[in-house]
């Protein structure tokens, strides 16, 4: 049997090799790729809105008008957290001599018991478990300060990244079609057309989604008599957000502030979550996203678990829209040829 040589040419080996490189670098600025890819999502659900603005005001002023009603969503939003934060804190406050109170006659009935018993415990190691417990304390606080201030930052460089993809979206389109060469350029802009299109009406069905799943659960707490209605219903409303996995979250303090309430009450809670659930999986979300995402199911589960695993929570909230954007991408460029061809 004839032996076959196989030959690696120097091109190929440093066409593999720069292939890994790049492989390599994408990994490693994948959080820039993926807020640049957050703020093409944010830019694509404002496009229509503010492209339909732009032909009866100049296109500055639009933008602008955009992004102060946005502002003044989110501070309407936040309110309610505010107030509710500020009233519970201020109980809290009331009732400290009476938790001072409960702690110091428990303290006081430990310390007879132990010494009726003739059990003398080691204040030594208590005391210095309690500062290991303090130093936890802190370095936790300092790292949840961290994570607040560098979530700003993000947050605020995709505001402005937007701002510009919004106020320069015709020159920032044609440096971008520049990328590919003359004869691909009509077939790039036709495809990211089709994947902002859906991405961007994901966004504004979201949206809505989040809107109207947040009234529903509200109202549904309100009638059964639950304490904190608005703001387990503002909560379901926000973590709709989580493809999947939100809906369960939000049913979690909602059962937790009825069995304080009432244990009877944690019943009709959970059954008012179920409820919102069925009318979102079976009614809202196939008349508000269905024509924007057809994927199924189980191809939005593989994309949740994927950006989860590689992106952090942020790929797990754009899993959808990275997943609507890979199925545009192999739908243009490999099965629709292959149905030409067959």
């Amino acid at each position: 049997m004839d032996k076959e040589n196989i030959i690696i040419s120097p091109r190929t080996l440093i066409t593999f090799l720069a292939l890994i490189v790049l492989i390599l670098f994408i990994y490693q600025i994948r959080d820039v790729l993926l807020l640049l890819f957050a703020s093409f999502v944010i830019a694509s659900a404002l496009f229509p809105l503010v492209d339909w603005m732009s032909k009866k005001i100049p296109r500055g002023l639009a933008v602008l008008i955009v992004y102060l009603v946005g502002l003044i969503a989110l501070i309407t939003l936040l309110v309610p957290f505010v107030t509710v934060i500020i009233s519970q804190f201020q109980d809290f406050l009331m009732k400290m001599p009476v938790y001072s109170e409960l702690l110091s006659d428990f303290t006081q009935n430990i310390k007879i018991l132990a010494t009726s018993s003739g059990f003398a415990p080691d204040y030594s190691e208590i005391i210095k478990n309690m500062a290991t417990f303090g130093q936890n304390i802190v370095e936790q606080s300092i790292n949840f300060t961290i994570n607040v201030f560098a979530g700003l930052a993000t947050a605020f460089t995709l505001s402005v990244i937007v701002l510009f993809v919004l106020l320069d979206k015709k020159v920032l389109k044609e440096g971008y079609l520049k990328i590919f060469p003359p004869k691909y350029r009509e077939k790039a802009k036709n495809i990211t057309g089709i994947i902002s299109g859906k991405v961007g009406g994901y966004v504004r069905g979201q949206i809505i989604l989040m809107l109207l799943v947040g009234l529903l659960t509200a109202a549904g707490l309100k009638l059964i008599g639950l304490e904190f209605a608005l703001l387990l219903g503002i909560i379901a409303g926000i973590l709709e957000i989580i493809p999947i996995a939100g809906p369960v979250l939000a049913t979690v303090p909602g059962v937790i502030v009825a069995l304080a309430q009432d244990p009877m009450l944690a019943l009709w809670a959970l059954l008012v979550y179920i409820i919102v659930q069925r009318l979102e999986n079976h009614i809202l979300t196939p008349m508000i996203l269905g024509k924007f995402l057809e994927l199924h199911p189980l191809i939005i589960i593989v994309a949740i678990l994927t950006a989860g695993s590689a992106l952090g929570i942020v790929g797990v909230i754009l899993s959808p829209a990275i997943a609507a954007a890979i199925y545009v991408l192999a739908q243009e460029l490999y099965i629709k040829k292959l149905e030409e061809q067959a």
